[in-house]
């Protein structure tokens, strides 16, 4: 049988790649197996580029993460030397924190600003930003003063950076932001479709995930709410309607307003920029994966994509997940499901032994 295996990264375990080399070696003995790792702008997004464009070149950089500390990243740069791709799980990611380092109303995308300068001092004319995975949500206004812009209170003070500073905001000035972006074109790869605030906003959704209790949630709608109503003054474009501009902590919302982005769903890119349609077209059984399957999953991960191709074509799909949350499966996507935690002891036990159960679940295939 010929299997296609399309994973996305199971956060906190296994990239996108080492799950699908992981599933090869269970299956390769029986099967013809095709390896095409996914990803929707989050976790593996540098990782999917460099499949693409196997010349490419890793450049290593430092930049403060999440939590104000300056640490080695890096962004991605392609084989024409004028396009660059950086992944903000990678700069201020949350797979990568510890439980008593989240701090949702303090964390700052500073650093995400950082590594975009430096790409386009390395010449980068495009650059893609991969938003997801982050662990902040200050909806990108520390990425813009990286970048030249400048925040002030009613004061005239410059605010500290944190989506609590936010609160406080009565100014933005963009002009130096501006000159320093001229002629690059920069592009979000969004990886859900989540619009900045309301009940399904980027605080409301995806605050706890951050480690943000329902009353920081209230304040980051709020603080998100603020930084909209002053990116409208400044006269930049206004985030509130945008479909993607909750991902990565509203990084999104940031780079719309302030980098003039526009805004693709990375399920759609996934489709359009690569061989993925052919490729299950081809086969006779698909596989993907992802660390948690939830309702976010159908806002516009990168299995969404795969699901929906795999519906197209008639080809049985495989999901199988770390973990699931979901209760009701919606019907337009026909799949069968395998969930990690059903062999293992816990969700921890899951995520350090993701390898092992993913090669029991393959093993009767």
């Amino acid at each position: 049988m010929r299997i296609l295996l399309a994973p996305n990264a199971l956060k906190g375990s296994l990239s996108a790649a080492k799950a699908a080399a992981t599933i090869k070696r269970a299956l390769s003995p029986r099967h013809d197996v095709t390896t095409f790792p996914i990803s929707d702008g989050g976790d593996g997004f540098i990782d999917f580029f460099r499949m693409l464009d196997p010349q490419s070149r890793l450049i290593s950089v430092t930049a403060k993460n999440a939590f104000h500390k300056t640490k080695r990243t890096s962004f991605l740069l392609l084989s024409d030397g004028e396009t660059a791709v950086l992944e903000t799980a990678r700069i201020c990611g949350l797979g990568s924190a510890k439980a008593n380092e989240l701090d949702p109303l303090g964390a700052s995308s500073y650093g995400v600003g950082e590594v975009l300068s430096k790409a386009i001092s390395h010449g980068a004319r495009t650059i893609y930003v991969g938003l997801g995975g982050v662990a902040c949500s200050d909806g990108g206004a520390g990425m813009a003063v990286a970048c030249g812009a400048r925040l002030y209170d009613k004061k005239g003070v410059p605010l500290a950076l944190g989506a609590n500073a936010l609160l406080q905001l009565a100014r933005i000035d963009l002009s130096l932001l501006q000159k320093n972006i001229k002629g690059v074109k920069i592009i979000g790869i969004a990886d859900v479709t989540n619009p900045l605030l309301g009940i399904k906003g980027s605080a409301k959704i995806f605050g706890p995930q951050k480690g943000a209790t329902p009353k920081q949630v209230c304040l980051l709608d709020k603080a998100l709410s603020c930084w909209a109503k002053h990116l409208v003054q400044a006269k930049a474009r206004s985030p509130i309607t945008i479909p993607g501009a909750a991902a990565a902590g509203a990084i999104g919302a940031g780079l719309y307003s302030c980098f003039k982005a526009p805004l693709l769903l990375g399920a759609d890119f996934l489709i359009q920029k690569t061989p993925l349609n052919s490729l299950i077209e081809d086969c006779d059984m698909v596989i993907t994966c992802e660390g948690k399957l939830d309702e976010q999953t159908f806002y516009g991960k990168a299995p969404m994509a795969v699901l929906r191709l795999a519906k197209k074509h008639k080809k049985p799909t495989l999901f199988i997940c770390g973990q699931c949350t979901l209760k009701r499966f919606p019907k337009k996507f026909p799949f069968q499901l395998a969930v990690l935690t059903d062999f293992a002891a816990n969700v921890q036990d899951a995520k350090s032994r993701a390898a092992r159960y993913l090669t029991r679940v393959c093993k009767n295939l």
